[in-house]
């Protein structure tokens, strides 16, 4: 069923409930406005969209007029035109531009209109500055207050957008502001700095202050952020080869409008002046000379790019001659590209002839691919976000700081709270952010998590919340699991875990009863011992609630890294090749010779060396490199001194490695004990795809050159395979 109305003579068909501004828009009709936005709850404060409906006494605010059967409406007549010219002259009386920002982007949507309008102060009246530019210490805000109009879209971004309820109005009459809690500083009122205030600011009173006084962009690029798994898109705004700017995009299919202080503001790195531009190697590699194992490396000599690739091709084959191909290990990265991942795994075993391929999701998802594997087949989201938060009834968060670690899920799951009333259950010994959003925060003993799942699975087994359907038709082992949960009372779980008994009750009432309930986790309870069994464990959870293939519910990993999923998925692991079919099934390893086969001067085809059984993972091969096993090192945009508790056992085994080549953007702790230094690209500067935490795959687009002679990672990848592959006579 639909209205029929008619706006500006024309007949146009509404849906029942829409605003006569949203139906004017579906038709293609423009209707000015200032204090309105689409993605915010409509005020009708400045009036600037006011329209006439024939039969109505005055003029109404179209963005909160419901449509009605019959409806004739007028959007743009002289009278509406004369009515805007003043509502916008009496707002150009408090606004005051300084100059400061003046050209840093196109078009305000205030400036726009007073433009469209003709609006201006009567002659000899000037505005005043009312307020101190930039009066905020934040260090990514820009507050401007003598441009505010009090629209106060910033205050409902910041509550209906971020959850995060900063900004409010204060005093009242002439006097009222937008404040910052009550009249403080934005970060002693609890702001995240996410920019979502800026982004629905009209006017330019909120700015992003590393862009203030910069400009405007000569081009503005779409790409995909480099930090959390969520994988967010957004705009990057370039001028003369340098981001200046980075806004939303809204056609962004993950993050929409959203944007958090990191992929906002996390930028500058792109430029900074400690950035790798030139290949290095260390001087004894020039002179011929031969290093003794342990000892000092020497200096650093820059070197072009042939002679660096030419040393590190002759060291890796004189290795792989010397002592095999398993005495190279290679460690890719989850912070570059699909693409790239899938380069250096084919390098390691096509070229070198190892798998010793892995990277950081050794030590932070491992357990979860085990874990879910055992459970479902699959180790990655059983779920999507959008689907867990728009279907979901309960959830339940373990071992994730999801606001701090993934922020732009941890504002969606905030905002799924505060609208559609989401039972939200915690369990984190600390008192995290988001657990002021949950109706239950269970603080187990650390290392406890498997005791207080079974005691959650124990308490909905005994009362009959399970979905004996589900387990029946879906499920195996079911009894074995009912014996193990009988050791698992109230009593006893909350003696283990230090978990009250009632809040164990409490806890599995509400994520049994609000269907459906999905199960959310991260590093906190996968970087354990017990880090399989934790997932294992939550995996039987919602398989004895039967939410497991159903929207809202599923059991769902929140990957660390930006492209974490995605180097797993092609392969740059030690036990599988790309798509997880697994090193030690010998059809898989036939069909991936076959597949990676090169052919000999004669056209012979020759295929690769690897083994049956999986590789050295990233822990083995740097302890191996201590006891001189592993001999040399490829490492891509990884830092192995940074992923051991052991710091200084690390720093041993990598003193001890014979050859270590290092790819990166910047010195890191890893580059004091590498021979050859490799400049590589950063996000910005490459193309390819990241995959985020739910599988999404999505388009890096390059927007500036890389510094120098800085290549990005693949080129440098196959340009070293070429030379090693001449060495070795394919």
């Amino acid at each position: 069923m639909t209205v029929e109305l008619t706006i500006n003579g024309n007949k146009i068909r509404a849906q029942p409930g829409q605003t006569v501004l949203e139906a004017a828009a579906e038709n293609g009709i423009t209707i000015p406005t200032l204090c309105y936005h689409k993605d915010l709850t409509p005020v009708g404060s400045c009036r600037l969209c006011n329209v006439k409906v024939d039969g109505w006494g005055r003029d109404v605010a179209s963005c909160t007029l419901e449509v009605q059967e019959g409806m004739v409406v007028h959007t743009e007549t002289p009278a509406l035109a004369e009515a805007r010219r003043k509502v916008l002259e009496l707002l150009l009386y408090h606004y005051h531009d300084a100059g400061y920002a003046e050209g840093d982007r196109q078009e305000t949507e205030f400036s726009h209109w007073v433009k469209f309008y003709g609006a201006q102060l009567p002659a000899g009246v000037e505005s005043q500055v009312r307020y101190e530019v930039d009066s905020d210490p934040n260090p990514f805000v820009w507050v401007d207050l003598n441009k505010c109009i009090l629209c106060t879209r910033c205050v409902r971004a910041c509550a209906e957008i971020q959850c995060r309820f900063v900004w409010g109005v204060g005093e009242r009459g002439p006097e009222a502001k937008i404040i910052a809690g009550p009249d403080t500083t934005m970060l002693e009122s609890r702001c995240e700095s996410c920019g979502a205030c800026v982004a629905y600011c009209p006017t330019g009173a909120l700015d992003d202050k590393l862009s203030v006084g910069l400009g405007t962009a000569d081009k503005v690029v779409t790409t995909t952020c480099p930090y959390c798994g969520v994988g967010c898109n957004f705009d990057l705004h370039v001028q003369d080869q340098r981001i200046i700017r980075v806004t939303e995009n809204p056609e962004a299919p993950v993050n929409g409008m959203h944007l958090c202080v990191k992929g906002r503001y996390g930028y500058d790195f792109v430029h900074h002046s400690d950035r790798l531009t030139r290949p290095m190697v260390r001087e004894y590699l020039l002179q011929g000379e031969a290093k003794e194992r342990g000892a000092d490396r020497g200096a650093w000599v820059e070197v072009d790019w042939d002679t660096a690739l030419d040393i590190t091709a002759q060291n890796l084959a004189r290795i792989c001659h010397e002592s095999g191909p398993d005495a190279v290990g290679v460690l890719s990265s989850a912070k570059c590209t699909n693409e790239e991942n899938y380069l250096v795994q084919k390098f390691a075993r096509q070229v070198i002839g190892t798998h010793n391929i892995d990277h950081c999701a050794r030590l932070c998802h491992s357990s979860t691919v085990a874990g879910l594997s055992m459970c479902f087949g699959s180790g990655a989201m059983t779920n999507t976000m959008a689907d867990i938060l728009d279907k979901a009834g309960s959830m339940l968060i373990i071992g994730s700081n999801t606001t701090e670690q993934h922020p732009v899920f941890g504002t969606f799951i905030r905002g799924a709270v505060l609208e559609r009333d989401v039972k939200l259950v915690v369990a984190d010994p600390r008192a995290i952010d988001i657990t002021e959003f949950a109706v239950l925060h269970l603080q187990q003993k650390p290392g406890t998590d498997v005791a207080l799942i079974n005691g959650l699975m124990h308490l909905i087994l005994r009362e009959g919340w399970h979905d004996q359907d589900f387990i029946h038709e879906r499920t195996e082992g079911f009894a074995v699991l009912r014996e193990t949960l009988e050791k698992y009372p109230p009593g006893v779980v909350s003696e283990i875990t230090g978990v009250p008994a009632q809040d164990l009750v409490r806890a599995a009432e509400i994520l049994a009863l609000y269907k459906p309930m999905a199960v959310i986790f991260a590093m906190g309870i996968t970087q354990h011992t017990t880090g399989v069994l934790n997932v294992l464990s939550l995996g039987n959870l919602q398989m004895l609630l039967g939410n497991v293939g159903v929207e809202g519910g599923g059991v769902n990993p929140l990957r660390g890294q930006n492209n974490v999923q995605g180097a797993c998925d092609v392969g740059a692991l030690v036990n599988v090749f790309p798509g997880y079919q697994r090193v030690t099934d010998a059809h898989a390893r036939e069909k991936l010779q076959q597949a990676l086969a090169l052919q000999d001067p004669e056209g012979r085809a020759i295929a690769p060396l690897f083994g049956h059984e999986p590789g050295l993972t990233v822990v083995e091969m740097i302890h191996e490199a201590k006891k001189g096993h592993v001999r040399g090192l490829y490492i891509m945009g990884e830092n192995p001194m940074m992923t051991d508790p052991d710091v200084n056992y690390v720093r041993e085994c990598l003193k001890a490695a014979e050859f270590i080549v290092l790819q990166e953007i910047f010195p890191s702790e890893t580059s004091a004990y590498a021979d050859v230094l490799l400049p590589g690209a950063t996000w910005a500067e490459k193309s390819g795809t990241f995959t985020n935490t739910e599988r999404r795959v999505q388009l890096v687009r390059p927007a500036v050159d890389s510094p120098g002679e800085a290549r990005q990672d693949w080129i440098i990848t196959a340009s070293l395979a070429q030379k090693l592959l001449a060495l070795r006579g394919r």
